[in-house]
Protein backbone atom coordinates (compact mmCIF):
# COMPACT_ATOMS: atom_id res chain seq x y z
CA UNK A 1 0.00 0.00 0.00
CA UNK A 2 1.26 3.46 -0.93
CA UNK A 3 2.16 5.57 2.14
CA UNK A 4 0.94 8.64 0.23
CA UNK A 5 -2.74 8.47 -0.56
CA UNK A 6 -2.68 11.83 -2.42
CA UNK A 7 0.02 13.80 -4.21
CA UNK A 8 -0.64 17.00 -6.18
CA UNK A 9 2.31 18.45 -8.10
CA UNK A 10 2.47 21.79 -9.90
CA UNK A 11 -1.30 22.10 -10.15
CA UNK A 12 -2.66 25.14 -11.96
CA UNK A 13 -6.27 26.09 -12.64
CA UNK A 14 -7.17 29.19 -14.64
CA UNK A 15 -10.60 30.61 -15.41
CA UNK A 16 -11.37 33.17 -18.08
CA UNK A 17 -13.68 36.07 -17.26
CA UNK A 18 -14.12 38.03 -20.45
CA UNK A 19 -10.68 39.27 -21.42
CA UNK A 20 -9.21 38.43 -18.03
CA UNK A 21 -7.47 35.28 -16.80
CA UNK A 22 -8.01 34.42 -13.16
CA UNK A 23 -5.33 32.11 -11.77
CA UNK A 24 -7.18 30.28 -9.01
CA UNK A 25 -4.46 27.67 -8.40
CA UNK A 26 -0.84 28.36 -9.25
CA UNK A 27 1.98 25.78 -9.10
CA UNK A 28 0.29 24.17 -6.12
CA UNK A 29 1.83 21.17 -4.35
CA UNK A 30 0.30 18.98 -1.66
CA UNK A 31 0.73 15.49 -0.18
CA UNK A 32 -1.54 13.60 2.20
CA UNK A 33 -0.20 10.46 3.85
CA UNK A 34 -2.11 7.45 5.10
CA UNK A 35 -4.00 8.27 8.35
CA UNK A 36 -3.01 11.96 8.12
CA UNK A 37 -5.36 14.80 9.14
CA UNK A 38 -5.00 17.92 7.00
CA UNK A 39 -6.99 21.17 7.01
CA UNK A 40 -7.03 23.86 4.32
CA UNK A 41 -8.21 27.32 5.31
CA UNK A 42 -8.47 30.59 3.42
CA UNK A 43 -10.69 33.53 2.67
CA UNK A 44 -13.97 33.15 0.81
CA UNK A 45 -13.42 32.89 -2.93
CA UNK A 46 -9.73 31.97 -2.67
CA UNK A 47 -10.23 28.66 -4.50
CA UNK A 48 -10.66 26.11 -1.72
CA UNK A 49 -13.61 24.33 -3.33
CA UNK A 50 -11.91 24.44 -6.74
CA UNK A 51 -8.87 22.79 -5.20
CA UNK A 52 -10.99 20.07 -3.62
CA UNK A 53 -12.71 19.38 -6.95
CA UNK A 54 -9.36 19.14 -8.74
CA UNK A 55 -7.98 16.78 -6.10
CA UNK A 56 -11.10 14.61 -6.39
CA UNK A 57 -10.89 14.33 -10.17
CA UNK A 58 -14.04 16.41 -10.67
CA UNK A 59 -12.41 19.46 -12.29
CA UNK A 60 -9.48 19.10 -14.69
CA UNK A 61 -6.39 21.20 -13.90
CA UNK A 62 -4.81 23.24 -16.69
CA UNK A 63 -1.41 21.79 -15.78
CA UNK A 64 0.20 19.61 -13.14
CA UNK A 65 -0.73 16.17 -11.86
CA UNK A 66 -2.87 14.64 -9.14
CA UNK A 67 -1.98 11.12 -8.00
CA UNK A 68 -4.52 9.17 -5.99
CA UNK A 69 -3.12 6.02 -4.40
CA UNK A 70 -0.16 6.30 -6.78
CA UNK A 71 -2.28 6.63 -9.94
CA UNK A 72 -2.40 9.86 -11.97
CA UNK A 73 -6.10 10.75 -12.05
CA UNK A 74 -5.89 12.79 -15.22
CA UNK A 75 -4.22 10.05 -17.25
CA UNK A 76 -7.35 7.95 -16.77
CA UNK A 77 -10.49 8.12 -18.86
CA UNK A 78 -13.64 9.32 -17.06
CA UNK A 79 -14.91 5.80 -16.33
CA UNK A 80 -11.57 4.68 -14.87
CA UNK A 81 -11.34 7.89 -12.87
CA UNK A 82 -14.81 7.29 -11.44
CA UNK A 83 -13.94 3.73 -10.40
CA UNK A 84 -10.73 4.84 -8.67
CA UNK A 85 -12.56 7.68 -6.93
CA UNK A 86 -15.24 5.25 -5.69
CA UNK A 87 -12.59 2.85 -4.34
CA UNK A 88 -10.26 5.34 -2.66
CA UNK A 89 -12.25 8.48 -1.78
CA UNK A 90 -15.16 9.41 0.44
CA UNK A 91 -16.89 12.82 0.38
CA UNK A 92 -18.54 14.94 3.07
CA UNK A 93 -20.15 18.29 2.24
CA UNK A 94 -21.50 21.24 4.21
CA UNK A 95 -25.01 20.10 3.31
CA UNK A 96 -25.54 16.40 3.93
CA UNK A 97 -27.08 15.56 0.50
CA UNK A 98 -28.91 12.58 1.97
CA UNK A 99 -31.76 11.35 -0.23
CA UNK A 100 -34.98 12.40 1.53
CA UNK A 101 -37.09 9.41 0.51
CA UNK A 102 -34.67 6.84 1.95
CA UNK A 103 -33.93 5.87 5.55
CA UNK A 104 -30.58 6.47 7.21
CA UNK A 105 -29.47 2.88 6.68
CA UNK A 106 -30.55 2.97 3.03
CA UNK A 107 -28.69 6.25 2.46
CA UNK A 108 -25.48 4.90 3.98
CA UNK A 109 -25.75 1.63 2.06
CA UNK A 110 -26.28 3.45 -1.26
CA UNK A 111 -22.61 3.53 -2.41
CA UNK A 112 -22.38 -0.24 -1.85
CA UNK A 113 -25.61 -0.83 -3.74
CA UNK A 114 -24.39 1.33 -6.62
CA UNK A 115 -21.30 -0.89 -6.65
CA UNK A 116 -23.66 -3.89 -6.94
CA UNK A 117 -22.95 -5.33 -3.52
CA UNK A 118 -25.39 -7.80 -2.02
CA UNK A 119 -28.29 -5.71 -0.73
CA UNK A 120 -28.73 -7.53 2.59
CA UNK A 121 -24.99 -7.38 3.37
CA UNK A 122 -24.84 -3.71 2.34
CA UNK A 123 -27.57 -2.88 4.86
CA UNK A 124 -25.83 -4.88 7.58
CA UNK A 125 -22.57 -3.01 6.90
CA UNK A 126 -24.41 0.32 6.87
CA UNK A 127 -26.17 -0.49 10.15
CA UNK A 128 -22.84 -1.39 11.80
CA UNK A 129 -21.28 1.89 10.68
CA UNK A 130 -24.29 3.91 11.82
CA UNK A 131 -23.94 2.21 15.21
CA UNK A 132 -20.30 3.34 15.28
CA UNK A 133 -21.29 6.98 14.66
CA UNK A 134 -23.95 6.88 17.36
CA UNK A 135 -27.03 6.39 15.17
CA UNK A 136 -27.81 2.78 15.95
CA UNK A 137 -31.30 3.80 17.13
CA UNK A 138 -31.97 5.87 13.99
CA UNK A 139 -31.56 3.28 11.24
CA UNK A 140 -35.08 3.58 9.85
CA UNK A 141 -35.41 7.34 10.28
CA UNK A 142 -35.51 9.48 7.14
CA UNK A 143 -33.39 12.65 6.93
CA UNK A 144 -36.31 14.91 7.86
CA UNK A 145 -36.64 12.94 11.11
CA UNK A 146 -32.99 13.48 12.08
CA UNK A 147 -31.35 16.52 13.66
CA UNK A 148 -28.71 18.51 11.81
CA UNK A 149 -25.90 16.77 13.67
CA UNK A 150 -27.45 13.35 13.08
CA UNK A 151 -27.79 14.02 9.36
CA UNK A 152 -24.12 15.02 9.17
CA UNK A 153 -23.11 11.91 11.10
CA UNK A 154 -25.08 9.81 8.62
CA UNK A 155 -23.31 11.63 5.77
CA UNK A 156 -19.94 10.80 7.34
CA UNK A 157 -20.98 7.16 7.67
CA UNK A 158 -21.95 7.13 3.99
CA UNK A 159 -18.55 8.60 3.08
CA UNK A 160 -16.84 5.79 5.00
CA UNK A 161 -18.96 2.83 3.89
CA UNK A 162 -16.52 1.80 1.14
CA UNK A 163 -13.59 2.02 3.60
CA UNK A 164 -11.87 4.78 1.59
CA UNK A 165 -8.25 5.66 2.20
CA UNK A 166 -9.08 9.37 2.14
CA UNK A 167 -12.14 11.46 2.97
CA UNK A 168 -12.43 14.90 1.36
CA UNK A 169 -14.65 17.19 3.42
CA UNK A 170 -15.90 20.59 2.22
CA UNK A 171 -17.01 22.73 5.19
CA UNK A 172 -18.33 19.66 7.07
CA UNK A 173 -19.36 21.71 10.13
CA UNK A 174 -20.30 24.91 8.31
CA UNK A 175 -24.04 24.39 8.67
CA UNK A 176 -23.99 23.33 12.33
CA UNK A 177 -24.13 25.14 15.66
CA UNK A 178 -20.99 25.18 17.82
CA UNK A 179 -21.95 22.27 20.07
CA UNK A 180 -23.06 20.03 17.21
CA UNK A 181 -19.98 20.95 15.17
CA UNK A 182 -17.76 19.95 18.09
CA UNK A 183 -19.42 16.53 18.15
CA UNK A 184 -18.96 16.05 14.42
CA UNK A 185 -15.27 16.84 14.41
CA UNK A 186 -14.69 14.67 17.48
CA UNK A 187 -16.31 11.88 15.48
CA UNK A 188 -14.01 12.48 12.48
CA UNK A 189 -10.93 12.35 14.70
CA UNK A 190 -12.20 9.15 16.32
CA UNK A 191 -12.80 7.48 12.96
CA UNK A 192 -9.39 8.62 11.72
CA UNK A 193 -7.86 6.78 14.68
CA UNK A 194 -10.06 3.68 14.53
CA UNK A 195 -10.28 3.13 10.77
CA UNK A 196 -7.01 4.67 9.59
CA UNK A 197 -8.81 6.92 7.11
CA UNK A 198 -6.98 10.12 6.16
CA UNK A 199 -9.01 13.34 6.24
CA UNK A 200 -8.49 16.42 4.05
CA UNK A 201 -10.84 19.14 5.24
CA UNK A 202 -11.58 22.53 3.71
CA UNK A 203 -13.01 24.73 6.44
CA UNK A 204 -13.60 28.21 7.82
CA UNK A 205 -13.81 26.66 11.29
CA UNK A 206 -10.55 27.58 13.01
CA UNK A 207 -11.32 25.24 15.91
CA UNK A 208 -11.63 22.28 13.57
CA UNK A 209 -8.48 23.29 11.68
CA UNK A 210 -6.57 23.54 14.96
CA UNK A 211 -7.37 19.89 15.71
CA UNK A 212 -5.78 18.64 12.49
CA UNK A 213 -2.16 17.49 12.29
CA UNK A 214 -1.40 20.00 9.51
CA UNK A 215 -3.09 23.22 8.47
CA UNK A 216 -2.43 24.98 5.16
CA UNK A 217 -3.54 28.46 4.20
CA UNK A 218 -4.60 28.85 0.57
CA UNK A 219 -3.72 32.28 -0.84
CA UNK A 220 -2.53 33.61 -4.18
CA UNK A 221 -3.15 30.21 -5.69
CA UNK A 222 -0.71 28.35 -3.41
CA UNK A 223 -0.66 26.49 -0.11
CA UNK A 224 1.34 27.76 2.85
CA UNK A 225 1.89 25.58 5.91
CA UNK A 226 0.80 27.29 9.13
Amino acid sequence: MNDLVLRATGVERVYKQGQHRVEVLRDLNLTVATREQVAIVGSSGCGKSTLLHVLAGLDTPDSGSVELDGVDLYRLNPAQRGRLRNEVLGFVYQFHHLLPEFSAVENVAMPLLIGRADAAQAKRDAAALLEKVGLGQRLTHKPAELSGGERQRAAIARALINRPRLVLADEPTGNLDETTAAGVYELMLQLNEELGTAFLIVTHDTRLAARMQKTYHLSNGGLHLQ
